[in-house]
């Protein structure tokens, strides 16, 4: 019914209901210290980066890869049906650091700061002219591996946390 009214919805759901519950387990004590209460005072507002072009919803056949460069993992690839990416401070991106590695392995869960540079959102927009969807864009974004959550290669692990 608050669909059919057109009524808002609520823009931290992705993380009260996915990132906040990940973070609490998996999250390193800093993690769990700079982001849950913000999460709780809607002070940040995240999206999911798990979908691609290609891939659909299957995480194991993801292609955006994170290269770690010393500390830093740089982020190059591309997600898509991103719900609040536009409005997004936040993102919790899956991606693909070992491409050598068996099925559901070699993937590493990400904490992206959407206003880092070379993040780029565009709306998708639909037939109704709505745009609650966006591709996710990432050339070349540095994301310190302070940002991982859970283990490298672990990301299977963790995102199966988010999706339970």
């Amino acid at each position: 019914e608050l669909a059919r009214a057109d009524a808002p919805q609520h823009v931290g759901a992705i993380g009260l209901g996915m990132a906040g519950p990940t973070i609490m387990v998996h999250g390193s004590e800093d993690q769990k210290r700079q982001h849950l209460r913000r999460i709780l005072d809607a002070k940040e507002i995240w999206c999911q980066g798990f979908s691609e072009p290609g891939a659909g919803s299957d995480l194991a056949s993801v292609r955006t890869r994170s290269e770690l460069r010393g500390d830093t993992f740089v982020v190059n690839g591309q997600k898509v049906w991103s719900s609040y990416a536009h409005i997004a401070d936040w993102c919790i991106l899956v991606t693909l650091t070992d491409p050598e590695a068996p099925r559901y392995r070699g993937l590493t869960y990400l904490l992206v700061d959407m206003h880092s540079p070379g993040v780029e959102v565009r709306p998708l927009r639909q037939i109704t002219g709505d745009a609650d969807f966006n591709e996710i864009f990432f050339t070349e974004v540095e994301v310190p591996r302070a940002n991982v959550l859970g283990e490298v290669g672990a990301g299977w692990q963790v995102a199966m946390t988010t999706l339970l």
